[in-house]
């Protein structure tokens, strides 16, 4: 199976005040909080349902609410190719 991941050159950071910082080529993107955990967690061996499992059992919400969360940014983020999705999800 494959995993989302960080594309080439793209790096997650936190802060010294803790705000979650992704680091792209062209700059700096301000995460917030639920993105920031969200990212935390693209390591490119967690797929999407991993991440939403360990988010849903942090947070005490519904896995398939999260999951949906989770896809929207993974999607938004690949379309400005700072994420790298697997083939089944760039449909």
């Amino acid at each position: 199976m494959n995993a989302p991941a960080l594309a080439q050159g793209v790096r997650f950071r936190r802060s010294a005040d803790g705000q979650g910082l992704l680091l792209i080529p062209e700059g700096v993107v301000n995460l917030n909080d639920s993105a920031a955990a969200i990212i935390e967690l693209v390591d490119g061996q967690r797929i999407t349902m991993e991440i939403a499992a360990l988010l849903a059992t942090r947070y005490s919400m519904d896995v398939a609410a999260i999951a949906s969360d989770i896809e929207d940014l993974l999607q938004r983020l690949a379309s400005k190719t700072w994420l790298v999705l697997p083939a089944a999800q760039t449909h």
